[in-house]
């Protein structure tokens, strides 16, 4: 049926109002919306924009650097030292091998470590840049504990570093001697440690520093042979209660040598217990009796406080 102006149609609507068709209104709402171009193209003058400023930093940067490389105000002029006492300033200066030319922010600190860390002296470095054109080395030295005994004599620390081969220069009168370094394969890194533990451990006891003369750590751990001054003799001990026996045995052995004057040989190696052993003066067959000068051996308990033997 068709609508006229100035007739209604039959769902009440007012006169020149057209009623679009059923289809048409249904059609309206799957109709796509396009986006501008014009946005489009914004975006990508904006991410052009960012990667010019990003191109533009970098390259601005790597001037920088190296401008700031070849500036002669910061070439390293000046290496401050502290903490070297055996290493001096002219070997730390040749391990470090420095250019005429080098630029303190070009420098590796780990490189200029590790470059110093490769002298057998040096046991930790710190190493800082003071600008303009200082190095600042705070060197930790290791210290000898012993004399090490092989083809020739080497001054060992603590951890078993072989420092140096011993020469007049240095100050030896209280270090031990350490024997027993090698095993059949050559020089054993486990025997040179415990030589160099178990001296470092005497060392911090006045009274055992001077009174042991040397070390053999040939036995390993369990069996370790110190050789004494005064009273020359030898005392067995086990490494993990070295110091614990010596303590306890060291005010006894004036007496114990006064009783024992064949005694060459005092065991420590088992808890609350000493052994002696007698030297063999006449060389006698085993059988004779200590009157005669065999070989004796006198077992004693010692307990806490020391008893005598």
């Amino acid at each position: 049926m068709e609508l006229t102006p100035n007739e209604p149609n039959k769902a009440g609507s007012k006169p020149g109002n057209r009623v679009p068709p059923p289809q048409e209104r249904f059609l309206r709402g799957r109709q796509k919306r396009t986006r501008p171009k014009r946005r489009i193209g914004k975006l990508l003058l904006k991410g052009l924009t960012l990667l010019l400023g990003l191109v533009s930093l970098a390259a601005a940067l790597a001037w920088m650097v190296t401008a700031f490389g070849h500036a002669p105000e910061l070439t390293v002029d000046r290496v401050l030292v502290e903490g070297n006492v055996r290493l001096s300033d002219g070997e730390i200066l040749e391990l470090l091998e420095f250019s005429e030319r080098a630029n303190i922010l070009m420098l590796d600190l780990e490189e200029v470590k590790a470059r110093l860390l490769l002298s057998a002296w040096v046991s930790a470095v710190e190493v800082e840049r003071v600008l303009p054109s200082t190095l600042k080395l705070e060197i930790r030295e290791r210290q000898p504990v012993a004399i090490a005994v092989l083809d020739e004599l080497y001054l060992l620390a603590s951890d078993g570093t072989m420092l140096d081969q011993l020469s007049p220069r240095y100050d030896i009168e209280k270090l031990v001697l350490a024997r027993g370094l090698r095993d059949g394969e050559g020089l054993a890194p486990e025997r040179t440690a415990l030589a160099g533990r178990l001296a470092a451990a005497l060392n911090r006891d006045e009274r055992l520093m001077t009174l042991v003369s040397e070390i053999d750590v040939s036995e390993g751990n369990d069996s370790v042979s110190l050789h004494l001054r005064a009273p020359a003799l030898t005392v067995l001990v086990h490494g993990d209660t070295m110091i614990e026996r010596l303590i306890e045995v060291v005010p006894l052995l004036d007496g114990i040598e006064k009783d024992y004057a064949e005694l060459e040989v005092v065991d420590l190696r088992f808890k609350g217990r000493a052994y002696l052993r007698l030297r063999d003066q006449l060389n006698t067959p085993a059988s004779s009796n200590r009157s005669g000068g065999a070989t004796t051996f006198a077992q004693a308990a010692l307990a806490t406080g020391g008893a005598p033997f």
